[in-house]
Order: C-alpha cells, then structure tokens, then sequence
C-alpha cells in the first residue's frame, strides 16, 4: 500500500473514531433526555389520576374540569392503577396492566420510583390523602420519543458514512500535496547512477523533514562520489604502482637467466631484484594501511598515551637507521602532567609520525629533523620540522591526496600514498594534521589533538 493511501486511512479511522465517539455521545444524550421529559409526562399523568379520583371532592368544579380535561389526552398504551393500603386496585378494576405487591411496596418505601418494562416506562408515586394513603403507577409507550430516536439514528448513520467518504478523500488529497516533494525527490533520485553520481537532489527547505532527508542524502552522495573517484584513483595508481616493480623483476631475471653471468653479475642482479622486491612490500604494506584506515579498524584499540614518552620512542625507531638525525625538543612541557596524555591507538600513531619523519629525512639530504610538543589552553601538537626541499605553493594543496606526489620531489622515491594514509589515521584518531611549507625553506607538519577537560 502506497503511503498516501496508508495516510489517508490513518486519517479516516481516527476522524471517524472521535466523530462515532460524538455521535454514540449525542445518541445517549437525546436518549436520556426523551425519557427524562417522557417519565416528566408520566408523573404528570399521576398527578392528574390523583386529583382526578382522590380529591375530587375537595376542589372546585372549574379546576376538576380542567383536570378532566388533562385525563382526556391520554398517552400510547397508557395505564394507570391506583392502589391502597391493601394493594387493592380503586376506581378501577381489571387484571391487564396489574402491578405486583413488591413493586407497589417499593413505591410506598421510596415515595417516587420509575423503571422501563420493554418498551415501557413506568412511574409510580405514593399519594396521601384524607381518604387514605395510595400508591399509584401509571406506564406508557413513549412512541413518539422511539421514533424520534430511530430518526437520530439513521440521520448520524448516514451522515457517518458520508463523512468517511468525505475525509478518505480529503486526507488522499491532503496526503498527495504533503507528499509531492517525495516524489520530485524520487524522480530526481532515479536519475542518479554510478555514473551520475555528480547530480543532487533539491533541497528547497532544509528545515523541513523532507529538506533534512534530501540533504543528508546529499551529504551520502558526496561520500560516495569522493569514495568512487578515489577506487578509480586507486586502481588506476595501484595498477600502475604494482605492474612496474614486477616488471622490472621480470626483466632483471630474463636477462640474468637468458646468458650465463659470473658471480658478481648474478649478485648485481639478485640484488637489484631485492630492491624491487622491497618496493613492492613497501607499496603492499602502504595499501593495506589504507584499507585498515578506510574500514576504521583503527579505532578498536584506544589507550591513553604519554606524548614525551611517544616522541623518544619514535626517535629510538630511527637511531639505528642511517642518515637519521632526529632531535627530540620538550620545552613547553606543561607543570600538568595529565596534559601529555590523549587516549589513542599508540601502534598507529607512532606509525603516522615514523611516516612523517621518514619522508622529512628523505627530503632533508642529512639535515636534523625536529620532534617537538606544542600544548594551547584546549589542546596538544605534535610538531615535525625538516630543512629539505619543501612544497610548492600549487603542490601545498593536494599533498594529502592519494598518489599525488609535488613535481620538486621526482628525484626521490616515493608512492605518494604516505600522507594520504598519515591524514586519514589522524582523522580516525579524532585528530588534525596541518602543513606549513615553502620550496627551499623545508616543511613544518602539526599533528594536533584536542583535549577537554
């Protein structure tokens, strides 16, 4: 069932509920008060047939033909008994519409009683008289009021059915205006394909229900299309970075194999194959550091980590490799102790900063490279500063993208997935990585966490 359909039957049943409701209400209200104004009648009739038979004697002759008068307009099926103190009829004498000891012993303890037998309803009152005390009942057929009644009925009925008709309808019209911009944002939605992933839906007013829906459906296409565009990215460089070492070992063996070599050719050859073969670990172990980064898998193991205490780590790391000159700085230490620790995954940041520093000392041609801690009133750095090339203004911009790699550092090897890698895991980590750079003046990169209290 469509949702408009489903809306509209919503809205039928519960408008028609709450009117069935009023209606069942107004029923019994009417009905209550045509038997109030029918037992009113009743009661009257009584007062009458006493007047009429008991004090007959005591009124004047205009006053008894008035209430002869009254007595001659009887009621449908009228009856009316009067009984004394025996439970003997008076005036009159028949067993049709007799009542029984208990009741008439029940009006004289309750001095005024009605009560419904069927379709009749009966009063009786209890009547002192000089003559002697009385007990008289008198009962009816309230046809009037059961027609009455039986109109009301069929009225509310048929205005019932006309009604649920009426709001069906009105709530289908209400429900296709309120869901029209579903339906433009459906159609707008089927236009959109893996190769289309560029269009968007409109988002007239963002503070609606249906405007919020659209723009995080936006917000979803977004991180598909940047997820699209970087596999595309990704095979094509991976392809690419994968096929020439293997390439290159492939040739090195078919030359080696094709003569025979002494034993210093044989060595040159194994050894320019170890090489190729250490490019490629190093180009597989980076693109699975990337599918780890891209899966959140950092985030399973956060710890607190002491941030001095990682950055001597990390320089022990590279004192065994050549070249490296890592100076460790610790001047802004805080008098807070607690201020050096941020919770963390400790493996994969220290594997970020090792990528840093590596790329600064390869980029540095033998120049120190310095690891500082910066601390703000909310906040901790890590800061990593090398004397080396540096960046070009253009190339700035596009260092944290995958496979990009600056036109002044073709001369050194490199993937340029590095930092890429390096700003993802820093993202997971709920950090923020920066760079400030100029060709020839060397790079600065801040690895920034925020810290509350």
């Amino acid at each position: 069932m469509q949702i408009r359909n489903k809306l509209s039957l919503y809205f039928t049943i519960t408008s028609s509920l709450l009117m069935l409701v009023i209606m069942v209400f107004i029923y019994l209200l009417f009905s209550n008060l045509t038997r109030n104004n029918f037992y009113r009648s009743l009661h009257e009739r009584t007062i009458v047939a006493a007047q009429l038979y008991l004090e007959a004697d005591e009124i004047s002759a205009s006053s008894l033909q008035k209430i002869k008068e009254k007595f001659v307009v009887t009621l449908p099926q009228e009856i009316i008994r009067v009984y004394d103190s025996t439970d003997q009829q008076s005036f009159a004498r028949d067993k049709e519409g007799n009542w029984g000891k208990n009741i008439i012993d029940q009006v004289r303890q309750k001095k005024y009683m009605t009560y419904r037998e069927n379709d009749r309803q009966v009063v009786g009152i209890y009547y002192e008289d000089n003559q002697g005390n009385f007990v008289i009942l008198a009962s009816a057929v309230d046809v009037e009021g059961q027609k009455q009644r039986k109109n009301l009925l069929e009225i509310m009925a048929a205005l019932f059915g006309i009604q649920i008709l009426i709001q069906f309808a009105a709530g289908r019209w209400f429900a296709q205006r309120a869901l029209l911009p579903v339906q433009l944002v459906n159609a707008q939605v089927q236009k959109i394909s893996a190769t289309d992933l560029h269009l968007r839906v409109d988002t007239n007013n963002e503070k609606d229900e249906l405007g919020l829906l659209a723009a995080n459906f936006n917000n979803l296409l977004d991180r598909l299309e940047k997820s699209f565009d970087l596999q595309k990215m990704f095979v094509a460089n991976a392809s690419h970075e994968l096929k020439t070492p293997v390439t290159n070992m492939i040739g090195e063996i078919e030359v080696a194999v094709s003569l025979d070599r002494t034993e210093a050719e044989y060595k040159q050859t194994l050894q320019s194959v170890l090489a190729e073969a250490e490019r490629l670990h190093s180009i597989i172990r980076n693109f699975l550091m990337l599918t780890s980064a891209e899966n959140n898998i950092a985030m399973q193991a956060m710890e607190p980590v002491r941030f001095d205490e990682l950055l001597w780590e990390v320089r022990e790391n590279f004192s065994r490799q050549q070249g490296a000159i890592i100076d460790v700085r610790l001047d802004e230490l805080p008098d807070d102790e607690g201020r050096l620790y941020v919770k963390t995954n400790k493996t994969l940041l220290i594997h970020v900063i090792g990528n840093i520093i590596q790329n600064a000392i390869k980029f540095s041609t033998g120049q120190p490279v310095i690891c500082s801690l910066h601390f703000t009133e909310d906040s901790i750095s890590i800061r990593v500063s090398d004397k080396g090339v540096g960046i070009d203004a253009a190339s700035l911009q596009n260092i944290f993208e995958p496979f990009f790699r600056s036109v002044d550092t073709d001369q050194f090897e490199g993937h340029g997935i590095g930092l890429y890698i390096a700003k993802k895991i820093i993202e997971l980590l709920g950090g923020d990585i920066t760079v400030r750079s100029s060709p020839g003046a060397g790079s600065i990169f801040n690895i920034a966490f925020y810290q509350t209290a």
